[in-house]
């Protein structure tokens, strides 16, 4: 944007920046498609054909999230192969996935428990696989996508180890566009009644949506003092 003015017989000539084109925040059309391009890449399926938990995580370039893209193996994540990644995420006693854009993963098995997808690839939240992925691109478009939506007890309780909020802190800081995506209400958490303020830990530092379909994204708000949209959270019981 060109602003002109003349003063004293001299012409001057001001820039402003045009804020028509800053954009910050994701198409939520194009979002839903990259979601549905992960469940057809990577997701994980037991023997039965039962959805298992799994997250990912990409820094793209921000075109890539922005109206109109739409990706294919020809024009998205092209530098990683589906079947290294589900191979990995498939393999408990390491469970992750690190590439170039992309990374990925399922569940690491300890003695008696098993670490989160979100914790494998948050944490430590200043030297995790998330931190790796940020440095390649500063400013990309940066998306975290989860399966199940994070756990209340460990993955948002910040009083345990393996929390996700310092994390989310740091990828706050990051330029360019950010989404941090869920799809189903982990079934644990289903009848917590601080969902609400639980998942506006998420909201306050990442914009927080929920991708039920291929085609279908909600934004669920939660900045401030907003509330959880209600497409985020579980119905209300009758």
């Amino acid at each position: 944007m060109k602003f002109t003015v003349f003063l004293s017989g001299f012409l001057l000539v001001f820039l402003l920046p045009n804020w028509t084109k800053c954009v910050d925040t994701v198409d939520i059309e194009t979002l839903a498609r990259i979601i549905n391009f992960f469940e057809e890449n990577y997701k994980r399926v037991d023997e039965d054909g039962h959805s298992r938990q799994y997250a990912t995580a990409i820094n793209v370039p921000m075109h890539q999230c922005q109206q109109n893209f739409s990706p294919a193996r020809n024009n998205f994540l092209t530098q990683e192969n589906a079947t290294n990644v589900k191979n990995a995420i498939n393999d408990e006693t390491n469970g992750l996935y690190q590439g170039t854009e992309l990374i990925a993963a399922g569940l690491k098995k300890r003695k008696n428990h098993y670490l989160h997808s979100e914790s494998l690839l948050l944490n430590p939240a200043g030297n995790s696989p998330m931190t790796r992925l940020l440095n390649t691109r500063n400013d990309g478009c940066t998306v975290f996508y989860t399966f199940e939506s994070p756990c209340v007890d460990s993955c948002l309780n910040a009083a345990r180890n393996h929390n996700i909020i310092n994390a989310l802190e740091n990828w706050k800081g990051h330029s360019g566009i950010k989404a941090f995506v869920f799809k189903n209400i982990w079934k644990f958490d289903i009848k917590k009644r601080d969902l609400n303020t639980k998942f506006r830990q998420i909201a306050a530092r990442i914009p927080l949506y929920r991708c039920v379909t291929a085609n279908q994204c909600y934004a669920c708000k939660g900045e401030g003092n907003a509330p959880i949209d209600a497409q985020c959270l579980p119905p209300p019981e009758i």
